[in-house]
């Protein structure tokens, strides 16, 4: 902000300016933050009302997923990320992005016109934050102020982002694509846990037999791991699938019929690198939350450039 000449002469009024200065940028404007906060709150009840905590989570995925460490020195936002730039058809429309179209149109447009001041790109990112949060998983330690981009270079899909690895090596695959987010294997791990949340349909990614016609005995309309969910149907990762917590990692050696695990999810628990994490997980709900959290948070500013610079946090 701009102060009159006077002030600016007086020591003490030159030094609260940068105070203030400072003050907003750790915490940005009001009215950003007070939209933030209201998004937050309609998020919340978005997720309470019709549990769709597991679609808003791979929307922010595929957002930010998008990244390659490869392409940062070119000119900002052609390395991809958590920029926003899922909305554009180029990306909404591709096969990976299948069925998301309905999470920006019918579940974060309305509260987008309610939260001028946040930007698309922060607001999908704040969307899975706190569906992890409002599902029951940890409260991860955001920072906001992002701003929108769209790449001049477009990647072709899958955008980097990870398959399910049918007919090529899952661990291989899996660092290929996290390492280029320049994460580790207890990164890999950590986010692969998010599967604790959603389901894989044969009319969206096409992996598993089950689509939004039918399901399995935790999808199938009427059954009550549906929750308030308005979409029955395709086939979970785990049994109580709206739900965030560790039995992704404690129900996998099970082999539970009606789950599904893919190659990518089976890999975690044999894997030299990532069996170690796997087991901890498996035992240690606490100790998968804090991780969760950390890795959560690397994925989530990927690629990202704030204004002001610190960030917000709310």
């Amino acid at each position: 902000p701009s102060f009159p000449t006077t002030l600016s002469k007086n020591p003490f009024s030159a030094a609260m300016s940068g105070c203030f200065d400072c003050f907003c940028g750790i915490f940005g404007g009001s009215k950003q933050k007070q939209d933030l906060l209201k998004a937050k709150g309609l998020v919340e009840k978005l997720v309470k009302e019709i549990s769709c905590a597991p679609i808003l989570v791979r929307l922010a995925w595929h957002d930010s997923g998008t990244y390659d460490m490869a392409n940062a020195n070119k000119p900002w936002p052609n390395a991809g990320g958590a920029i926003g730039s899922i909305r554009t058809d180029h990306e909404i429309n591709a096969g990976p992005n299948a069925g998301l179209k309905k999470a920006l149109t019918s579940y974060l447009e309305p509260i987008k016109k309610e939260v001028p001041e946040v930007s698309w790109a922060d607001l999908i990112q704040l969307a899975s934050a706190t569906a992890i949060e409002t599902a029951g998983g940890p409260k991860i330690p955001m920072k906001y102020g992002r701003v929108d981009g769209i790449p001049t270079e477009l990647a072709p899909a899958p955008f980097g982002l990870p398959g399910v690895c049918f007919d090529e090596d899952p661990a291989k695959h899996l660092r290929y694509v996290f390492y280029k987010y320049g994460m580790d294997d207890k990164d890999i791990v950590a986010l692969s846990g998010a599967h604790t949340l959603g389901r894989a349909f044969a009319d969206r990614s096409g992996t598993v037999k089950e689509s939004s016609a039918d399901g399995t005995a935790y999808t199938k309309r009427g059954c009550p791991f549906l929750a308030n969910s308005k979409t029955a149907g395709g086939r979970s990762w785990t049994k109580e699938w709206t739900k965030f917590d560790n039995s992704y990692f404690a129900d996998m050696s099970k082999f539970d019929p009606e789950c599904i695990a893919f190659p990518t999810d089976k890999i975690l628990m044999s894997d030299p690198g990532f069996k170690p994490h796997f087991d901890l997980f498996c035992k240690d709900q606490a100790a998968f939350f804090e991780a969760y959290k950390v890795s959560h948070k690397k994925l989530s500013e990927l690629g990202s450039k704030f204004e002001p610079a610190a960030g917000i946090t709310i």
